[in-house]
């Protein structure tokens, strides 16, 4: 049995505990880091002893006052250890957050540390079940999935349907399905693989499976196929607009994101997003803008990457941030930067164009108000 313990850090301080400032997401994460190994070895012998869940308010309360907004779960671990996972939810934005917190993890004896939820291993995945309304259980044995592949999108698309959701409300057939498919497949490869998910009853086929066989599917699709697949954090989206728009970004003709849905939202609503996915974690996505005269004619694609290569760099080098794309307008270049250290971080950028020659001719324009 896992020792599993998952918990939302949620986005409010409930510990009644102040900073003089609020924290930039930089000194959360190395606060977190400078607490985590004064507690490592009696967590790691208080699970052993198998009472994990006495953990949970002692973690939550730190994790809502330190890194709140991300979720955090423990799990099995390398060699007989025990793992820490932070993660995004699935949330891009978050998730790259989780991985910066990863990135500055020290090595802590009998400890493995993840940025987003890690699939069961298969040897506890048969059997594995999670209690419903009034006792029921949902196991990834009983739960049948249908699959077609879909060669053209690199994807699964699955049909699902277990007799016990006849008794469970609508409303939580999809919350069941992805808590398991996530233990089967683990938090990434429910983003890579799956494509179309629908849920209803059906009659199995040549093409139905039970849930805990779906890894075993998914890579013999994946051999036969060649599929050359990223991780979510590294696949680039390309999109475009199909009509430009009087409005901050709006004369966007084609652009490369992390952060695609992000970037639409921003446009679609007067350059600011409709709701701040970092809110309260001390960090904040922000685009530079510069002036299209600065791009020669048959160069922009060159120049504006080079312009992005040299902010990665003076972020990464700081622990400041990093840049997540960008897009070419029709008056105005952008580059989508995510910052992790506040107004530290945006002297960063801002230097780092004066040097690039380019203060009077960009500017840092935030995603939210």
């Amino acid at each position: 049995m896992r020792d599993s313990v998952v918990m939302d850090s949620g986005s409010q301080n409930e510990t009644g505990q102040s900073f003089e400032h609020e924290p930039t997401f930089k000194q959360r994460v190395t606060k977190f880091w400078q607490w985590y190994p004064t507690v490592a070895e009696r967590f790691f012998e208080t699970i052993e002893a198998g009472k994990c869940g006495s953990l949970v308010d002692e973690v939550a309360e730190y994790c809502e006052s330190t890194i709140p907004g991300l979720s955090w779960v423990f799990g099995p671990g390398e060699n007989g250890g025990h793992s820490f996972t932070l993660s995004g939810e699935g949330q891009i934005a978050k998730q790259l957050l989780a991985e910066y917190w990863l990135q500055r993890a020290p090595e802590i004896p009998k400890w493995t540390f993840h940025a987003s939820r890690q699939a069961t291993p298969s040897e506890f995945v048969k059997g594995f079940a999670i209690s419903v309304d009034e006792g029921n259980r949902v196991d990834v044995d009983g739960f049948q999935v249908r699959t077609h592949v879909d060669d053209e999108r690199q994807k699964i698309d699955i049909l699902a349907w277990h007799p016990v959701l006849e008794r469970v409300p609508q409303a939580q057939h999809f919350t069941i399905l992805f808590l398991l498919v996530d233990e089967v497949l683990g938090e990434f490869g429910t983003q890579t693989w799956l494509g179309e998910i629908k849920i209803e009853p059906f009659t199995p086929d040549a093409y139905t499976r039970s849930l805990s066989d779906l890894p075993e599917f998914i890579s013999h699709v994946n051999t036969y196929h060649k599929w050359e697949k990223l991780p979510p954090l590294e696949t680039y989206c390309v999109y475009q607009l199909k009509e430009t728009k009087p409005s901050p970004r709006g004369d966007t003709v084609v652009g490369s994101s992390l952060i695609p849905k992000l970037v639409f939202d921003c446009i679609d609503n007067d350059g600011k997003l409709s709701e701040d996915p970092l809110k309260n974690m001390g960090a904040e996505l922000v685009y530079v803008a510069i002036d299209g005269s600065v791009f020669p004619e048959g160069q922009q694609s060159d120049v504006r990457a080079n312009i992005e290569d040299v902010l990665t760099d003076s972020l990464e080098k700081e622990l400041s941030g990093q840049t997540l794309g960008g897009a070419f307008g029709l008056n105005e270049s952008y580059i989508d930067v995510l910052l992790v250290d506040g107004q530290e971080s945006r002297r960063i950028v801002s230097e780092t164009l004066a040097q690039l020659q380019l203060a009077s001719r960009s500017r840092i324009e935030s995603f939210v108000d």
